[in-house]
């Protein structure tokens, strides 16, 4: 009896409960395949409509536990509760993790049925839904980037034989009477630019007022895509002199500086594809040099900037494990003439050289070191050795930093006698700002100690701390002032902000330079302490032509203040 009645009880409750359970599979199988439709129409890059409250206001279906639920209510009842909530009943909070969820509200049978949607979360791995605007075919859009295009307005040489600077379509055949893997391309163009300036005031050697111009001229002649002869000439100035007008007081003077010497002339190439071209093999090794009246510039003209008559070659491309240097590469260089310095001021006879500069990336940075031994050909004993080492990084993703350190040693001489002895420090920082390509504040400091020296430096090239600062930098043509730059036995530095427009159509430069004094007067170019304030102006007239404007004031101790305005033409051919 007690069996039946327990089985008799039982079986309602069963049914009951298997009933609960059929519906709320098919509860399940509804709700997982309009999840799984949402789903798929994301991943598929299907649009997705939405009303407007779920766009108005994303959010996600409430968590169960924050339903208040009264005593003895069902559970099927407070799931019923939570359904019929109203959107903004719930919590606007977005779910943490892939995705956040929205509401769609729809109308089926007088029933409203909420769906999970899809929506874009920061930083997450979904697919990015398409906007409607993708399943729309806008003939017109299609074309715009191959019928949306205009020439860009470029300067071509003055002279251009031979295979074409730019060129549309297809090359010409090329040549092989250099082998079939050192292809023969002829070109010679002849290409350069025209600066003339109008500027006055008061420099180191007393007031100017002056008209000048200076006509720069490249001749290129290239044979294949390594190997080329190439030359420079500057026929309105000869040094530091250049061709134009003087004004003295009511009268002018003419100057003619004219000058068919070359200032560069030499040939470069690839000994690797020269080798490869004549035994028909694809370069063995990488070894290009040059040879003749060659232009030598490191650390961006700090360290050397002069054309010597001598060879180089380089070793490209090199990596070390056991080192940890990810790549570098290393010039070795001789000079037997042609060597202006100040360490043998006035004669450019009187030395030769030979060094070696190495460019290596490694350590989160990038260094440049060299070396060059100067030999005294007058046995004046002014022979000396002059290193150099600097390393570049960005610190903090903010500072740009460059450190420089230039050291001269070994002339058998007394000390205040030698020409090339001591120390140079240098310290390049810029700011990198959210605009860094157009709004660039930097501040660069120095210390001489002694008499460092450039290893070669042209007379046009300025002093040895010309990348310091704009007040520290000449013009070239009109004599334009500048505080001391020999960074003989003296310290200091140049704060300023490099302004760029929106579309890089003009520069601005305003800047601060200071210049302290050490050591006995006699073992220094300047006479004390020298403050300046100089801005720089420049905006194009054409893709070829522009204007510049500079400006700077100086005060200096034991010395006259210096003054200086000029306007400047440039045009490029």
């Amino acid at each position: 009896m007690h069996a039946s009645a327990i089985l008799i009880v039982s079986r309602p409750a069963a049914t009951i409960f298997a009933s609960l359970l059929i519906v709320a599979s098919l509860l399940a199988t509804t709700a997982g395949a309009q999840y799984a439709t949402a789903t798929s129409g994301v991943q598929l890059g299907m649009p997705v409509i939405r009303s407007q409250a779920a766009d108005a206001a994303p959010t996600r279906l409430p968590d169960p536990s924050t339903v208040p639920v009264a005593a003895g209510t069902p559970a099927a009842t407070v799931a019923t509760r939570q359904a019929a909530q109203p959107a903004t009943a719930r919590s606007s909070e977005p779910m943490p993790g892939r995705l956040a969820s929205a509401v769609q509200t729809s109308t089926l049978d007088g029933a409203s049925i909420y769906a999970p949607q899809l929506v874009p979360w920061a930083g997450d791995f979904s697919p990015t839904p398409l906007p409607d605007a993708a399943f729309t075919y806008d003939a017109a859009e299609a074309r715009r980037p191959y019928d949306g295009k205009s020439p860009v307005p470029v300067q071509r040489p003055l002279i251009e034989w031979g295979l074409p600077l730019f060129l549309n379509g297809m090359i010409p055949r090329s040549q092989t009477f250099l082998g079939e893997t050192n292809l023969v391309q002829q070109h010679f163009y002849m290409y350069g630019d025209y600066r003339a300036g109008y500027g006055g005031g008061r420099n180191a050697g007393g007031d100017f007022h002056n008209m000048a111009a200076q006509f720069r001229l490249d001749l290129d002649w290239g044979i294949t895509s390594t190997e080329r002869f190439h030359a420079f000439i500057q026929p309105l100035n000869r040094g530091g002199d250049f061709t134009g007008i003087n004004f003295v007081d009511d009268d002018f003077d003419a100057q003619d500086a004219f000058n068919a010497d070359f200032i560069t002339a030499f040939f470069e190439g690839d000994l690797g594809a020269i080798t490869g071209g004549l035994t028909d093999t694809w370069y063995p090794f990488d070894l290009p040099f040059t040879a003749g009246l060659i232009p030598l510039l490191y650390q961006n003209g700090i360290w050397m900037d002069d054309a010597v008559a001598g060879a180089a070659f380089a070793l490209p491309s090199k990596n070390s494990k056991f080192l940890r240097w990810s790549n570098f590469d290393a010039t070795f260089f001789a000079a037997v003439d042609q060597l202006n310095s100040d360490a043998f001021p006035g004669d450019k006879n009187a030395a030769h050289l030979f060094g070696t500069a190495w460019f290596i990336e490694a350590y989160d940075g990038y260094i440049e070191s060299g070396y060059a031994y100067v030999d005294d050909r007058t046995n004046s004993d002014r022979s000396y050795h002059n290193v150099t080492l600097s390393f570049a990084r960005r610190y903090f993703w903010r500072v740009a930093n460059t450190v420089r350190v230039i050291g001269n040693f070994g002339q058998d001489l007394p000390r205040d006698q030698r020409t090339a002895d001591g120390a140079l420090v240098l310290i390049e920082n810029a700011w990198v700002s959210r605009d860094a390509l157009r709004f660039v504040p930097y501040l660069n400091a120095f210390a001489g100690f002694g008499r460092p020296q450039s290893v070669a430096r042209a007379a046009a090239a300025g002093g040895v701390l010309r990348n310091t600062g704009i007040n520290f930098e000449t013009d070239g043509i009109n004599g334009f002032p500048t505080l001391d730059a020999t960074a003989n036995n003296t310290y200091g530095g140049a704060v300023g902000i490099n302004l760029l427009g929106p579309a890089f159509d003009h520069q601005l430069v305003v800047e601060a330079a200071y210049v302290g004094v050490m050591d006995n007067p006699d073992d220094r170019n300047a006479a004390g302490e020298e403050l300046a304030f100089g801005t720089r102006y420049q905006i194009p007239i054409s893709h070829r032509t522009l204007i510049r404007l500079d400006g700077m004031w100086a005060w200096r101790d034991n010395a006259s203040d210096l003054t200086g305005g000029r306007i400047e033409y440039r045009w490029k051919f």
